[in-house]
């Protein structure tokens, strides 16, 4: 039964991180034709009409639930949505994607360490034998293989709003462990991204105001489409299920396959060839995410 539990949570996460990895080349080939305001609000905004009709089905007992765990719904949304995910498109304009993906790589410990400290959870040996090995595989991704290239590597400003999106992203795993009671999981996500849209409403305003309009054309059409459908409804949904099932530390490893599925992806999308290191780097990030989650 608990292997069950498992494979299904690992299914989940895998959709959360295959989603997110699509963010991720999304918000990196269309940045210079819309802010990241706007994709922000325009995602949370998109997200919040698709689950409208959950909404909708809400039951007394429920809209009870939700005012009383109001704080930690709220804590979600600015968390998930406002902070997280409009930092990382920040930090996309100013660094490259080499210094994105190392600093997104620590994702899984700032997890585990904040599910310490908030929750009393502890990681075991293995799991950090799973983190320690998974990190290399990432490391080979990242570098193409050439660990000297990260003595070329410089930070800058970009570096620290991926950083502080690292960070945020660790409360917003923790705080999906607190959320209440008889509050349906898609109503979650409902109440993550009707929060993040209004939150970030204004500073799109403020985009608007100094002329900085998005041209409306397939390219940022689809981008906005895909951000909103796949990285936030699908993605959280998926991610939401996954820390229900095994808790945030252990959905958290599977964020190390990101340059995994990125690196597909792009080959996909954008046509960028996929190198031995690819070859190298994949089998090494898996096996480190399969020794973290199994056992």
């Amino acid at each position: 039964m608990r292997n069950n539990i498992v494979l299904v949570a690992a299914v989940f996460a895998l959709i959360a991180v295959l989603s997110w990895s699509g963010n991720f080349v999304i918000g990196r080939a269309i940045r210079a034709e819309i802010s990241p305001a706007s994709l922000s609000f325009w995602r949370w905004a998109i997200a919040s009409i698709i689950l409208l009709p959950v909404a909708l089905r809400t039951t007394r007992a429920e809209w009870a639930a939700i005012r009383g765990g109001w704080k930690v719904l709220f804590a979600l949304g600015l968390f998930g949505a406002a902070l997280f995910q409009t930092m990382t498109y920040i930090g996309l304009t100013m660094t490259p994607a080499t210094n994105a993906l190392l600093l997104t790589a620590v994702n899984p410990m700032a997890v585990i360490l904040l599910a310490w400290v908030v929750l009393g959870e502890r990681a075991g040996l293995r799991q950090w034998i799973g983190i320690a090995v998974s990190f290399v595989g990432v490391l080979v991704l990242v570098t193409q293989g050439n660990i000297e290239i990260l003595k070329t590597l410089s930070f800058n400003q970009g570096d620290l709003w991926i950083f502080g999106a690292v960070i945020i992203w660790g409360c917003y795993s923790v705080s999906l462990k607190l959320k209440p009671d008889g509050v349906r999981p898609m109503m979650v996500v409902f109440c993550t991204a009707i929060t993040g849209a209004v939150m970030i409403f204004p500073f799109y305003l403020w985009d608007v105001a100094s002329g900085d309009i998005f041209a409306i054309n397939l390219k940022t059409v689809s981008g906005i489409l895909y951000t909103g459908i796949f990285a936030s409804v699908i993605a959280f949904a998926s991610f939401n299920a996954a820390v229900a099932r095994i808790g945030p530390s252990k959905a958290s490893y599977f964020l190390h396959l990101m340059p995994v599925f990125g690196a597909i992806l792009a080959y996909i999308i954008l046509g960028e060839r996929l190198e031995a290191y690819h070859f190298v780097g994949f089998p090494i990030a898996l096996a480190g995410v399969l020794v973290a989650t199994t056992g």
